[in-house]
């Protein structure tokens, strides 16, 4: 019983720790993963930076995301906001 119970719990902590499959957060991380595989690739001149370009999270995408929208939104569309 208890091992049932652990293994419950564990399942549903790892369910959490994870995007959805199919999520752009999925896709982006995967998208990370196959660029480090490529970095990984590279010579050891350019592959530290290629690495670190690979580094940001997706949450750090998402700002960086939005910043770029609202500098090159249009000043009508920011008074609206």
């Amino acid at each position: 019983m208890r091992f049932v119970l652990v293994l419950l719990l564990v399942s549903l902590q790892s369910a959490c720790a994870y995007s959805q499959r199919g999520s752009d957060e999925w896709w982006y991380n995967r998208m990370q993963r196959d660029h480090r595989s490529q970095c990984n690739q590279l010579p050891e001149q350019v592959k530290a930076q290629c690495l670190e370009r690979q580094s940001s999270s997706y949450q750090d995408f998402l700002k960086q995301q939005k910043s770029v929208q609202q500098a090159t939104a249009p000043a009508s569309e920011l008074k609206n906001q």
